[in-house]
């Protein structure tokens, strides 16, 4: 849809065996899934001996040894066809990736391969019941109690929750006082399933409905210390730091899943006549569709540039949340003019089931991996160093 600089022609050969996997493994079978609300747990495994799963991470612990843009491709696969049922880049670029750069040599040999061939899934629990996603607000606590860690709390709206093998959990020293975000009051901890007192639920959603969603409580769980992932308090460091991938992440799917629903209003007002030409020849409809390619079109320029920042090592953390609000908000107003645009076919039968769905489906991005009233705050709060 627009012309782009940034991959070569082993990323273009990727995605073209990214595209034939999906279409035979995951597309036909994805509506399924979205009715029993989750994705069966062999897709992982097909989908790490596809070669879908953690691109970036060495060979030895199981990985392709690959660049960023590799995963790149394989969220852009996936958005373009509206798959939430195997989020891959969950497993591969936000769980693998604090297992690669901060877990000790047995946790990595422990844990990733699994990860990297899909026969273990993986989940991050940052968010709480009563805060969200915001840092400072983490009431989980983790105690140390000789050569254990007593964990103690509720994490929400996880992904991958249910069904995931390993969690890493963000938690509150025990003792820390107030809620200052004190970079000395946050662990990150590694909890496995069959942990006594791990419970489990699973949330039942409107939007992204095959995507595992789950409640998790940690009723006095005990984990060995040799589960603590990185360093002792130096928590609330590691979260900002990934938050910014995590971001540009959600960002590259919101995009490209916004570029498919573009091309697709445009043909849509293409092939709808009337008797003074098709919905395309009205001046408003190329007033609004203008308007909405253009920022189509800058906000790829500016995600691109991050994908690129991000493999340089020089990712800005206000700038993937800014990635993350302009095209998760844009993708919103695609999905609402495409269901307008549409006309009465919109709110009938499957179009109706499709647009409604990418509507739904479009908000629910506007809120994970902290919601865009978050993202202007850190990017607003983030302006005096601009002086």
């Amino acid at each position: 849809m627009f012309k782009r600089t940034l991959f070569e022609q082993d990323h273009e050969i990727l995605r073209h065996q990214v595209a034939d996997f999906l279409d035979a493994q995951v597309v036909p079978d994805h509506a399924s899934w979205a009715a029993s609300r989750k994705a069966p747990r062999a897709i992982w495994q097909q989908a790490g001996a596809a070669g879908l799963l953690c691109r970036t991470i060495p060979q030895e612990y199981g990985g392709h040894g690959g660049d960023f843009r590799q995963s790149v491709v394989i969220i852009e696969e996936i958005a373009k066809r509206r798959l939430c049922g195997i989020l891959t880049f969950l497993q591969s670029d936000i769980v693998a990736p604090y297992l690669h750069r901060l877990g000790s040599d047995h946790q990595r040999q422990e844990y990733l391969p699994g990860l990297c061939s899909g026969q273990r899934i993986g989940a991050v629990a940052l968010t709480e019941p009563q805060g969200g996603s915001d840092l400072h607000q983490i009431s989980c606590q983790a105690e140390s109690d000789g050569d254990e860690i007593i964990l103690t709390g509720q994490k929400t709206h996880i992904s991958n929750g249910s069904e995931a093998d390993i969690i890493i959990v963000a938690a509150r020293s025990a003792g820390a006082r107030g809620t200052s975000g004190q970079a000395e009051s946050f662990d990150m901890v590694l909890v496995e399933a069959g942990t006594e007192g791990l419970l489990r639920s699973r949330i039942d959603k409107t939007g992204m409905p095959a995507l595992d969603t789950s409640h998790l409580r940690f009723d006095g769980c005990r984990i060995p210390k040799g589960n603590l992932l990185g360093a002792s308090g130096m928590g609330f460091f590691y979260l900002v730091s990934f938050l910014s991938i995590e971001r540009l992440v959600l960002a590259i799917y919101a995009q490209a899943m916004m570029e498919a629903l573009l091309k697709e209003t445009v043909k849509l007002c293409n092939m709808r006549k009337s008797a003074h030409g098709s919905t395309l020849d009205y001046q408003a409809t190329q007033f609004r569709l203008a308007d909405l390619y253009s920022d189509a079109i800058a906000n790829r320029s500016f995600v691109d540039s991050c994908i690129a920042d991000h493999v340089a090592g020089r990712l800005d953390n206000r700038n993937a949340c800014i990635a993350k609000l302009r095209s998760t908000e844009l993708l919103g107003r695609v999905a609402a003019a495409k269901l307008q645009l549409s006309g009465a076919r919109g709110f009938c039968a499957d179009s109706a089931e499709e647009a409604t769905r990418d509507v739904v489906d479009s908000a629910v991005q506007t809120v994970w991996g902290g919601s865009s009233e978050v993202m202007r705050n850190v990017i607003g709060s983030s302006l005096v160093n601009i002086l």
